[in-house]
């Protein structure tokens, strides 16, 4: 489906859309689609994280020496000569703050940046909370990354949506939105299918998360048997409140809060940022943009997602981590 249809069929917003149309035609211009145009495979079984090229360079024209990483900067310093460096700040700030948290200060400033893109739903269709907070309402926490945003951007407080004060976020949202989306449809690897527009992703959750989780055919909540046994629970397409930026990985479990695997074909236009690519300007763009490729990591607006539990056997892509692997049976 094109990407303006499938946007305004999920409420995106009319001038989101067309920015990130624009970026992305730029981005082909500036020669960075030619640079993204490439199949990586996992090399290593063992390190199912690490993927390469035909020719084994690691993470391909992703990363180091003239990589689309590289071409993506110059095209952000030609784009915006006066900015740039703020532009490319905040995006690495979002990077950082993803390491530290799904939930740090900047990555709240992005999710609500993101909600605002869309018509609906509101702030309260999605989930909220800051880092080692219980959650929160929408209220509590757009107040709170109100002073987030004052931190960062330096905005008069109570002032949330005036573009001439964000206009140098939304430049970072949207040109490394652009680019993640060249990426996606450029590069062949695991877990991306290019025909359906779609990256499989697996994430972990706690035991208490299955309280929150419902059918998504009916509505109902999971009950005492299917949290009991999950087998009960595999091929059932779920649902739940999410946040508007999440955490997934790509191939391997990372059981951080829980060892609940569930799995999620995401479409492509959810997806804002994968661990693939360089992080800008580190050194030769050799660092991985969220600084930990074993994590593998990739965030995506989740909202109105099905998910499913899956046991290790009927995973698409994810292999068990060693040392760190209760799997959901």
């Amino acid at each position: 489906m094109p990407l303006r249809a499938a946007m305004t069929a999920e409420n995106w917003t009319n001038a989101y859309i067309t920015e990130l149309e624009q970026h992305i035609a730029g981005l082909q211009a500036a020669g960075v689609g030619a640079l993204l145009s490439q199949d990586l495979v996992q090399a290593d079984p063992h390190d199912a994280y690490l993927l390469s090229d035909p020719t084994g360079r690691q993470f391909g024209t992703l990363r180091g020496q003239g990589s689309a990483v590289a071409a993506f900067e110059q095209y952000v310093r030609a784009t915006y000569p006066d900015d740039h460096d703020a532009v490319i700040g905040l995006i690495i700030g979002y990077a950082k703050g993803v390491k530290a948290s799904s939930w740090a200060k900047m990555v709240q400033v992005v999710k609500e940046f993101l909600v605002r893109q869309r018509t609906a739903p509101t702030a309260d269709g999605y989930f909220w909370k800051s880092i080692h907070d219980a959650p929160k309402t929408a209220a509590e926490a757009l107040g709170d990354i109100r002073t987030y945003r004052t931190e960062i951007l330096g905005l008069p407080r109570g002032n949330m949506s005036t573009d001439a004060y964000e206009l140098n976020l939304r430049r970072a949202v949207v040109t490394w939105h652009a680019f993640t989306q060249e990426l996606l449809r450029c590069t062949t690897f695991p877990g991306n299918d290019r025909q359906q527009e779609t990256v499989t992703v697996v994430r972990t959750e706690s035991m208490a998360a299955l309280d929150h989780f419902t059918v998504a055919r009916t509505g109902a909540p999971i009950t005492a048997d299917q949290k009991e046994e999950l087998k009960l629970l595999h091929g059932v397409e779920l649902s739940c409140k999410r946040g508007a930026l999440e955490s997934s990985s790509l191939y391997t479990i990372k059981c951080i809060n829980g060892s609940v695997v569930t799995e999620t074909a995401v479409p492509h236009h959810r997806v804002f940022a994968l661990y693939l690519t360089g992080q800008p300007r580190t050194v030769e763009n050799l660092t991985s943009f969220f600084e930990n490729d074993t994590e593998n990591e990739v965030t995506f607006m989740p909202e109105g997602l099905r998910f499913m539990v899956k046991p290790e056997a009927e995973l698409a892509y994810a292999k068990p981590v060693v040392d760190d692997n209760p799997w959901a049976r």
